[in-house]
């Protein structure tokens, strides 16, 4: 009783609400930012007068908060995706790009006849709404090829998307997915990329 005695009682409540008032900013500061998760999607299977291809996509979804929590939902801007692509055994980095977004328009021409070279070198953003979600790219493969390569805006620039320099080798290997918008950065997620066999065989699941 005598310790409580040597501080009024106001400044100890002061001290307990301002405390209490930061606890409650740091809540409510992390729920309010956009719940941004990653997860396989389908792969994009083509088709085109060079050959058969796959593409491996990810999903990024803006989990949409529901109830007394709606209130908190916040839409992510200028969202970004790096891809860090890893030797399975030894985590050593191999390759880094910046992903596309396949909601994007493809870097070629409004006759779709050229490559417009100024959006294959343009990194993409995109807009997720609560509740919505994007997919992109990951890493494409031909069908004759038992070698597959990174695959963004960039690779339109080379023949049959394929650029020298990305060639992967390894029949399974790892990429590292980082998220960041102007309202947070995802902790990297990883995935596993399966390289083995034909297209149906060539898949991409999480760590």
């Amino acid at each position: 009783m005598k310790y409580f005695q040597l501080f009024p009682i106001n400044i100890i409540e002061a001290v307990l609400s301002f405390i209490l008032g930061f606890l409650l900013y740091l809540l409510t500061d992390s729920i309010k930012k956009p719940n941004l998760q990653i997860v396989t999607s389908d792969p994009s299977d083509l088709k085109l007068p060079t050959g058969e291809f796959r593409i491996l996509n990810l999903k990024i979804i803006n989990k949409k908060k529901n109830g007394i929590l709606e209130y908190f939902n916040q839409t992510a801007t200028q969202v970004r995706a790096k891809l860090i692509f890893r030797d399975y055994l030894s985590k050593a980095e191999m390759i880094r790009i910046v992903a596309r977004w396949n909601t994007t328009r493809e870097p070629l021409t409004p006759d779709y006849k050229t490559i417009d070279v100024g959006s294959a070198l343009t990194s993409p953003k995109e807009v997720l709404s609560p509740g919505e979600e994007a997919t992109i790219s990951v890493v494409i493969r031909e069908n004759k090829d038992s070698d597959c390569y990174p695959f963004n805006n960039e690779s339109y620039l080379f023949n049959k998307f394929k650029k020298p320099e990305w060639k992967i080798k390894d029949d399974k290997f790892v990429v590292d997915v980082l998220i960041q918008s102007g309202e947070i950065e995802k902790p990297t997620e990883k995935f596993l990329v399966i390289n083995k066999g034909d297209l149906k065989q060539f898949n991409i699941t999480k760590i």
